[in-house]
């Protein structure tokens, strides 16, 4: 007798107890390991001395959540967060967005631009401009010069604000090709952020597990095992696979999350391998 699979909420109340969807985007509470708060500490000392620098790792390891996280750390009486995401930006486009973060409005021609900018940093007081630039490796060679360039106006003997580059592993490479040399001579750090070890990749699925409500973890010795190594130990590439593994569980009701649930969650992702090799 075939017995009819419960639909995916109500398999993730009935088969496991869950509140919600496992590693879902939206999980309330985040894992943090030690490795990603001595980034955070890090970070923050490095702002505290106003320099400027880089941060890379891995496609899907953490690295806008950290950002995030340690943004929100810093007291707003003491900077000014000018926060861009859109990497598309022509050296133009990234004048006029940085104006609108100041609350300016954008002019047509660059040398008004610049100006209002600067004048824009010397009305900030106390406040210490912060400019992060996430998927950093995918800006045009105009924005990151015309980045480098306003830096050159510099106060006493430090620029105008600290510059955080963030992206992925071609990042470092990028900034080392000979036309981006005078930028790279203006940072004073680099950072990165590994893939999570073994050890932390289960601490991490026990994490989300909880987050949701699921106080013993479904998955099987060796399913955890292929789960861990087929994702490299990025945090993205758990949550897809997990979710993936839970739901191919859910379809045939079993309690237990198998190898070959998570096998069958593997050929759904078909790319997973690429990314994480």
């Amino acid at each position: 007798m075939n017995v009819e699979a419960p639909s995916l909420s109500i398999a993730l109340k009935t088969l496991w107890g869950a509140a919600e969807m496992p590693f879902a985007a939206d999980c309330p509470q985040a894992y943090r390991h030690g490795g990603f708060d001595e980034l955070t500490r890090r970070l923050s000392q490095l702002c505290e001395i106003a320099a400027s620098g880089l941060l890379h790792g891995p496609n899907g390891v953490g690295k806008s959540y950290l950002c995030g996280a340690f943004l929100q750390s810093l007291p707003e009486k003491r900077y000014k967060i000018l926060c861009l995401a859109h990497s598309s930006l022509t050296g133009s486009d990234l004048l006029r967005a940085l104006c609108r973060q100041l609350g300016l409005d954008p002019q047509m021609r660059r040398s008004d631009n610049v100006t209002a900018i600067h004048a824009a940093f010397g009305q900030l007081g106390s406040r210490w401009p912060l400019l992060v630039l996430e998927e950093a490796q995918n800006l045009s060679a105009s924005a990151l010069e015309e980045v480098r360039l306003l830096t050159c106006a510099r106060t006493d003997t430090r620029a105008p604000f600290s510059l955080l580059l963030i992206g992925d592993d071609s990042l470092l490479p990028r900034l080392q090709m000979g036309i981006h040399r005078a930028l790279l001579s203006r940072l004073g750090f680099c950072l990165s952020l590994p893939p999570l070890d073994p050890a932390q990749a289960r601490d991490y699925i026990t994490a989300r597990l909880r987050a949701a409500g699921l106080r013993a973890n479904p998955f099987e010795d060796n399913a955890l095992e292929l789960l861990i190594q087929a994702s490299g130990g990025l945090p993205r590439a758990i949550n897809h696979l997990a979710q993936r593994s839970l739901e191919a569980a859910a379809a045939l009701a079993s309690t237990s999350i198998t190898a070959s649930h998570v096998q069958n969650a593997l050929d759904r992702l078909p790319w997973l391998t690429a990314l994480t090799g």
